[in-house]
């Protein structure tokens, strides 16, 4: 099984330690290697922590550095790397990990702190195969432990079920299954435990990762108010092959009462209630993709996303919620026509701001809160309506000792009644008792609405109470709070605290001080913080992001904020870098932020909106999803048309992702155009090779084997990066190979292994070793075959790369052959061909006829009966137990005698 080597990279390997360099050591003791056991820790709340106390935060730290570090030294613990109050070690044994984070908890709650100081870690535990280098890891396990530790509180010490399978543990100590959670950079869903034992805290918040059984809805920290009623009614109201749309103003709450429904129903429903926000869409063709990213489909080689989505429904009995259809309804429309006719089992759930006009659609009208009509009410009339709740819900998790009462209960109703009980504003009104009283409130609230009347009586009611309220709420801000609000509007989707300090910082802002700003206007009800990442992102909801997104074209901001977001996501997410699990995950993340800074800066700067661009073509390839790739890098194509470097690179992975999808003849014509741009503008130096890659993959899908040899060989003649001959040999090794020609195969993809493991590229190290096992698996070089499958296994394995895990599972099955083990073999292929399944790649034929035959003859020896029942065993096998069997087997193949 060979493979390509097309998707350009030129730095190294990015991974959560990038930023934390090798400690020091004045020790021999190796670093771990194998199945290693990772720790990080961090220190809850530290920056707040700084806030408070300055500079006597160094020495709480630096004593806490101490403690840690004897910790670790008396439970056996490798100290991989630091930065600030961040830890990540190594452990050989998982009991010693879980044993240390105990310690540590005890330690520090023992400390008799300063100033009444309480100081709290959280610790994330998680176990996989990884190889130290230079004093540190690359390796998928670090990525999964970093966010491991991000679901925890502190005090808590959270453990990945890799980590604890067989563990015995001392002193006291067990673990609390937490249950099953998606957390990024897992594969599937990973169940969670907690360590629990004397001395250590045993009541926490909800874990900070979403719950993989039952829905993918953020479960939200405030309750819902005035909606008891609708939340049954529609719930009841949900049924296989029904549609129904709640539809309503902006502001009125429709997400959030489709939210609460959702969750409501989940237990009801075998497979779940998806949510899929379509708000940050910038185009309806891109609806099924996103769809398809919320319920987890695999993308299908070959096919369209809308396909992937049908076939993944067809088998389960569901919930589609799709949330703001309003800005795409003729797409829902579609979508929802195809998934009624085809999946009998699914009901659809939909928010729009008018009908969709789905056959069958049943529309739910969603109200404002009541609001009090009395002109004197008391105070438990005002409690008692919905919108003085939600008032007083808002207010007193701002100010917790606000009450309503006698003195202020005519004026909270009056002010609800101004706003028409719209909840959205509602909670901006309420978030103002921080600062004001409620009579300050309406005074402020009455005088910017007249003020609007004034300026531009066509406003509707509703309007100028949103336009007011939003006004004056600016108003209030000090500068550099509207400054922030201003320019975190740019962010379509959730952002990071990282790219909100660098949308933010600039002049007198500190990158030090955005966060103080963010959580400032999250208290103001600007905006919201979701941990649906496992890790604190925020939002802006979509009312107040239109009307900053004025202030900043007023301000003339918009231009520079764009500059610096575009510059950063390219560091980040280049199309460059490796397109290792990281990276996908990253993309995945952050891409409707990309999408939207791609319109914006297009005019400005058409390079960097095409480098961007080919990020988002990248990303199509990377996780398979080929035609809608094509159409969407072929719009941005169209869009982003000025003469460039950088376009160079963009219509060669459009060419590309067109023949992935079988268009040779467009992929042709595309080429011809990169190829002219080349001649006159040059090619993106981490592209090199990127033409001729394509070419010569034309070349071999139309069966000119020969063309394709002889395209590598040309390039190979030419001055040409170490990146670029890498890409080359691979061409030319599994052109050759399939003509026959094996010598020529071997000796390039041993010059390709040379130059990928120069470039630090070790996905490419990998398949590298993988068409190295499959040359000398044609020249019966059964020995050097197993070695070098084993070693493609040990690097994809602690990559997290489960297509090459998959093919290194199904060599390894056909040496369990030849040694006779057929119960090996039948596990194995079958476990492979489960996991190449999920990710949604096929064998190609010859592979797949190999595969067949191998199969027919495990069933010939074993009989029906067991082959059956081994053949159900390998789907299920865990994948470390499978590793393992298969590391063993091609072990024992590669020192046998030929």
């Amino acid at each position: 099984m060979f493979h390509n080597g097309f998707e350009a990279e030129a730095r190294a390997e990015r991974h959560p330690c990038d930023r934390i360099g090798p400690m020091p050591s004045d020790t021999t003791d190796p670093l771990p290697s194998g199945f290693v056991t990772f720790v990080f820790t961090d220190i809850e709340g530290s920056t707040r922590l700084f806030r408070t106390i300055g500079d006597a935060y160094v020495a709480i730290k630096d004593r806490h550095d101490e403690i840690l570090n004897e910790v670790w030294r008396a439970h056996g613990g490798h100290l991989v790397s630091t930065e600030g109050d961040e830890f990540l070690v190594a452990f050989s044994d998982p009991a010693d990990a879980v044993a240390a984070t105990a310690e540590v908890h005890r330690s520090l709650a023992a400390e008799p702190w300063p100033d009444d100081i309480t100081l709290k870690v959280r610790a994330g535990i998680h176990a996989g195969l990884a190889t130290p280098h230079e004093g540190n890891y690359v390796a998928l396990a670090v990525h999964q432990a970093a966010r491991v530790i991000s679901a925890a509180h502190g005090g808590q010490t959270l453990v990945s079920e890799h980590a604890v399978d067989g563990v015995a543990l001392e002193g006291g100590l067990s673990l609390r299954p937490m249950g099953r959670f998606r957390i990024r950079d897992f594969n599937e869903p990973v169940r969670l435990y907690q360590v629990i034992g004397e001395g250590l805290d045993d009541v926490f918040p909800a874990i900070r990762a979403i719950p993989a059984d039952g829905h993918n809805i953020v479960v939200p920290d405030t309750p819902l108010v005035g909606r008891d009623d609708d939340i049954e009614l529609l719930g009841s109201m949900v049924r296989t092959g029904r549609t129904i749309t709640l539809i309503g103003p902006g502001g009125v709450g429709k997400s959030r009462l489709v939210s609460e429904v959702g969750i409501s129903i989940a237990p009801n429903w075998v497979d779940g209630v998806w949510f899929v926000d379509l708000s940050r869409l910038t185009e309806p063709d891109l609806l099924p993709g996103a769809v398809a990213s919320a319920i987890g489909a695999a993308a299908g080689t070959g096919s369209t996303r809308i396909d992937d989505v049908l076939r993944h429904l067809e088998t389960r009995r569901t919930v589609v919620i799709l949330d703001n259809c309003e800005h795409v309804v003729d797409a829902a429309r579609t979508f929802i026509e195809a998934v009624i006719a085809t999946c009998e089992n699914v009901a659809i759930l939909a928010t729009s701001r008018e009908p969709v006009h789905a056959p069958g659609e049943r529309l739910w009208p969603v109200d404002a809160l009541g609001t009090v009509t009395a002109r004197a009410p008391s105070a438990e009339e005002v409690l008692a309506s919905a919108s003085g709740q939600l008032f007083f819900e808002r207010a007193t998790a701002i100010r917790p000792r606000f009450t309503i009462d006698e003195s202020n209960a005519a004026i909270i109703a009056e002010i609800c009644r101004h706003l028409d009980g719209v909840p959205l504003l509602i909670e901006l009104a309420a978030a103002h008792v921080a600062h004001q009283s409620p009579r300050e409130i309406l005074n402020g609230l009455e005088g910017q609405i007249e003020i609007l009347r004034t300026r531009d009586p066509r406003l509707s009611d509703r309007h100028r109470n949103i336009e007011g309220l939003l006004d004056w709420s600016y108003e209030l801000l000090n500068p550099h709070e509207a400054a922030a609000l201003r320019r975190l509007s740019l962010f379509a989707g959730s952002f990071s605290r990282d790219a909100a300090a660098v949308a933010v910082a600039d002049g007198d802002i500190l990158p030090d001080d955005v966060i103080e700003l963010v959580w400032s206007l999250v208290d103001r009800s600007l905006l919201t913080a979701d941990v649906a990442d496992n890790a604190t992102r925020y939002r802006m909801l979509e009312t107040v992001r239109t009307y900053a997104r004025r202030h900043l074209d007023d301000a003339d901001e918009t231009g520079v904020v764009v500059d610096r977001l575009a510059e950063w996501f390219l560091e980040r997410l280049g199309p460059w870098l490796p397109h290792d699990r990281a990276w996908i995950d990253d993309v995945d993340t952050e891409i409707d932020n990309v999408r939207a800074l791609i319109s914006l800066i297009s005019e400005r700067d058409q390079e960097s909106a095409q480098q961007l661009a080919s990020t988002i073509g990248r990303h199509h390839d990377a996780i398979r999803n080929f035609e809608e790739g094509v159409d969407e890098l072929g719009r941005l194509a169209n869009l982003l048309d000025e003469p460039t470097v950088a376009r160079v690179s963009l219509v060669t992975s459009l060419a590309f992702l067109m023949i992935r999808t079988g268009r040779l003849d467009e992929a042709r014509t595309v080429l011809e155009e990169a190829k002219h741009l080349r001649e006159v503008h040059g090619a993106p130096s981490w592209d090199d090779g990127g033409i001729e890659r394509v070419d010569g993959d034309i070349a071999q899908r139309t069966g000119d084997l020969e063309g394709a040899v002889e395209i590598a060989r040309e390039a190979l003649e030419r001055p040409l990066s170490d990146l670029g001959r890498a890409r080359m040999y691979n061409l030319l090794c599994i052109s050759s190979a399939a003509l026959g020609d094996l010598e020529t195969a071997d000796e390039a993809c041993r010059r390709e292994l040379e130059l990928n493991d120069a470039l630090g590229r070790d996905a490419y190290v990998a398949s590298a070793h993988g068409n190295l096992a499959e040359v000398a698996l044609r020249r019966g070089d059964l020995p050097a075959a197993a070695a070098h499958q084993g070693a493609c296994l040990d690097l994809a394995a602690a990559q997290g790369d489960s297509a090459m895990v998959g093919f290194s599972f199904i060599v390894a099955a056909r040496f369990a052959s030849l040694a006779d083990d057929w119960e090996a073999a039948t596990r194995l292929q079958y476990r492979a061909e489960e996991l190449l399944n999920e990710i949604g790649l096929v064998l190609y034929e010859d592979d797949r006829a190999q595969s067949d035959e191998l199969m027919a003859s495990a069933r010939q020896h074993l009989g029906d009966a067991q082959f059956d029942r081994l053949r159900v065993h390998g789907r299920q096998m865990d994948i470390a137990d499978a590793v393992e069997t298969a590391r063993e087997l091609l072990s024992a193949a590669s020192v046998r005698t030929r």
